[in-house]
């Protein structure tokens, strides 16, 4: 009876290290990944686009408008995208000039 029990321990054992081996050596889920990035702007509106936006992966266009009379700064935000080739925009104010144009990503 000691012996059946000790095999069953030792089978239980072997089989838990067998199955925490299979659980450390299975690859992880896939890497959010975007590529392709650029910005743009054209006029008051800076623009965003990655040709390649994967597993969750996400970005939007920042752009910082600057009031010509005042010299005041103000940031604003595009949409977030998820969607590969899709752009985000977003336009300063008549009386604003954009002032600088970067991406946001989320990966």
């Amino acid at each position: 009876m000691v012996d059946a029990i000790r095999r069953t321990a030792k089978a239980l054992a072997v089989g838990g290290l067998v199955t925490a081996g299979l659980v450390l050596a299975a690859p992880g889920s896939a890497q959010a990944a975007l590529s392709g990035c650029s910005t743009n702007y054209s006029g008051r509106t800076g623009t965003a686009k990655c040709t390649t936006a994967t597993n969750g992966s996400s970005f939007r266009v920042k752009v910082v408008c600057y009031k010509i009379t005042s010299g005041q700064t103000r940031t604003i935000y595009g949409t977030w995208k998820t969607t590969s080739g899709s752009t985000s925009s977003a336009s300063c104010l008549t009386g604003e000039e954009i002032d600088d144009v970067t991406i946001q990503k989320v990966v």
